[in-house]
């Protein structure tokens, strides 16, 4: 009985560290290359292209990482259309950051409204 509850607690405590999330600030991306963490900051703003949305998050007086959306048939079945309206949002994503630095976001669930106040 005391080996099972052991592996149990071992098992549990692996699964915890798995889905812990380092969370910083848009200032801090370049800091993370490589590693996946979750950005939340302000979109303060966005450029909607053909099948691309980025949003730039951080402050006017210097952007700190680009958000690349790409849109796809997950995007256009999964959310309403008004839902890419971003701008003034503060906002958390999900994703490894890439040098520039940049996340690309492939998946709805990559990304969470916290203020929907423009």
């Amino acid at each position: 009985m005391k080996n099972i509850l052991i592996i149990s607690a071992v098992i549990l405590l692996s699964i915890c560290k798995a889905s812990a999330q380092t969370v910083i600030a848009a200032k801090d991306a370049a800091n993370h290359v490589g590693e996946k963490v979750t950005v939340c900051d302000k979109v303060f703003r966005e450029n909607n292209k053909a099948f691309v949305v980025t949003l730039y998050m951080g402050d006017s007086t210097g952007h700190y990482v680009n958000i690349a959306i790409r849109f796809s048939s997950k995007f256009r079945h999964s959310i309403p259309d008004d839902y890419f309206h971003f701008e003034g949002k503060q906002i958390c994503v999900t994703g490894t950051v890439l040098k520039g630095p940049f996340i690309k976001v492939n998946d709805p669930a990559q990304i969470k409204i916290v203020d929907t106040a423009n």
